[in-house]
């Protein structure tokens, strides 16, 4: 019995600003199996492929970001450090005065 491997089609490679523009047409192609690499100034920076069938899909962002904290992929914050803006900064300065001035100067 032959079983028949199918090569993987060469990956595109794409501009960050050229796929924001044509993001559903390179999404088209991922689903026909393509991979697309995204470039930002000629540095490819990701790699867009197509989910394999049957993987499984998390319900939610929560079971998603435990799966990727369990592989190592991502470590969450304690959340922000005490006494963080409880309360107003104090400012020497009049910065709306400040910044009427200088509009009013001009450029």
């Amino acid at each position: 019995m032959s079983r028949e491997r199918r090569r993987p089609a060469p990956a595109t490679s794409v501009n960050i600003a050229e796929l924001k523009n044509r993001l559903s047409h390179y999404l088209r192609r991922v689903q026909r199996g393509e991979t697309v690499l995204v470039r930002d100034r000629d540095r490819v920076i990701a790699r867009i492929d197509r989910v394999a069938t049957g993987s499984p899909v998390p319900e939610n962002d929560a079971a998603w970001l435990d799966r990727l904290e369990r592989g190592g992929v991502v470590r969450r914050g304690a959340g922000l450090p005490r006494g963080w803006l409880t309360r107003r900064p104090r400012v020497g300065a009049d910065v709306v005065g400040a910044l009427l001035r200088e509009r009013e100067e001009g450029p």
